[in-house]
């Protein structure tokens, strides 16, 4: 009967354990543009929160968004027209954004080399790198799909 009784009490603490574990996955997205996401749903999505820029050789495009922290998102594509990698771009003088924002800073690679700062946390399918002059606060953050040989893609 013992058993019965601290089944549930199991069964709290599995949950509580994978959602923590789930919590702490970074999403390879950034304000709504998913890596994989399809040209014309990205296009979508973009349009609704900024204006396109520039387009540099139909693979890479520059959008102005209208956020109080983020001035720009650079967004390329691979060979089916689907988002390898998002980058945004830290406004100027707008609030500003802490690393840990957009990374667990206890499960990142840190890096700093000469006054620059960079964190970079990575799984099987796609890497999140944040950069930035300043120990606290990033000037830029990608997520970037990985290829099939472990490397990331630029």
């Amino acid at each position: 009967m013992k058993r019965f009784v601290n089944l549930p009490l199991l069964l709290i603490v599995v949950v509580g354990v994978s959602a923590s574990v789930f919590a702490a996955t970074p999403k390879p997205e950034i304000m709504g543009i998913s890596l994989g996401m399809r040209q014309a749903d990205a296009r979508t999505r973009l349009q609704s929160i900024g204006s396109l820029e520039r387009e540099t050789r139909k693979r890479q495009e520059v959008w102005v968004v209208k956020d109080e922290r983020i001035s720009h998102l650079l967004v390329g594509y691979d060979g089916d027209s689907r988002v390898r990698y998002v980058t945004a771009i830290a406004r100027t003088g707008g609030p500003r954004i802490r690393y840990e924002d957009v990374v667990d800073l206890k499960k990142a690679q840190r890096e700093e080399n000469q006054g620059n700062y960079k964190f970079t946390w990575q799984n099987r399918a796609y890497v999140l790198i944040a950069h930035g002059k300043d120990r606290q606060y990033l000037e830029s953050y990608s997520v970037k799909k990985i290829d099939k040989d472990e490397k990331e893609i630029e």
